[in-house]
């Protein structure tokens, strides 16, 4: 097969899945040394065993990084560090894709960037969302449900104010009380007493954030 050809067969696509090979008419261990020689050329970019996107010469699908987060490890939605950046909770702008999965937790480093999943229990994979970027649907927790995965997940934290300070949080007036205590239920007594003591802050800030307005 001609470039062109393989060209033509995926430059609607955002991710080329070496799955779908089997499908094209020439015998799959050619298109997958014609593949090996195209990543070689540069024409193709690997983002992990068996799939690729197109150079910027040849793409013609704008890339959705949030998209890729999500289909490098499927299940996963966006959370963590990268959500609370998203929603401006943070004012630091967030280069490594963090995301939660029920599978294990890995790190994935390719020409895009850093993708890092980190394990959650199936019972805590819930409270994400659907948004689009790039015109590529991704999933990405609600604010209240990063916040609960951060704590959860960072097994230093005791939940005092020094340390929701250190994280020099901001527009706190975004997050829903009522949801963030529906979802703290469906976790552990730890990530529960942290929550409450983060709710505490939150009803501070909001106060203040009220009386300067």
């Amino acid at each position: 097969m001609k470039f062109n050809e393989f060209l033509k067969r995926y430059d609607k696509v955002q991710v080329i899945d070496s799955s779908t090979f089997a499908l094209l008419p020439q015998k799959l261990r050619d298109i997958r040394r014609q593949v090996r020689f195209w990543v070689e050329k540069g024409y193709l970019i690997p983002l992990k065993k068996g799939s690729y996107i197109f150079n910027e010469t040849f793409r013609k699908v704008p890339l959705s990084y949030s998209f890729i987060a999500n289909y490098l490890i499927s299940p996963s939605y966006l959370s963590l560090e990268y959500a609370l950046g998203f929603y401006g909770l943070i004012p630091e702008k967030v280069t490594v894709f963090t995301s939660v999965t029920p599978k294990k937790t890995l790190s994935i480093k390719n020409p895009l960037g850093v993708f890092e999943y980190r394990s959650l229990k199936k019972e805590l994979f819930f409270g994400f969302v659907s948004r689009v970027d790039n015109e590529q649907p991704f999933f990405i927790a609600l604010p209240e449900k990063a916040l609960l995965d951060y704590f959860y997940l960072s097994k230093k934290l005791r939940g005092v104010d020094k340390e929701f300070e250190s994280l020099r949080l901001q527009n706190l007036e975004i997050v829903n009380i009522k949801r963030l205590n529906e979802f703290k239920s469906r976790y552990g007594s730890r990530t529960r007493e942290i929550a409450n003591s983060f709710i505490s802050f939150v009803r501070q800030y909001k106060k203040e954030y009220r009386d300067l307005k």
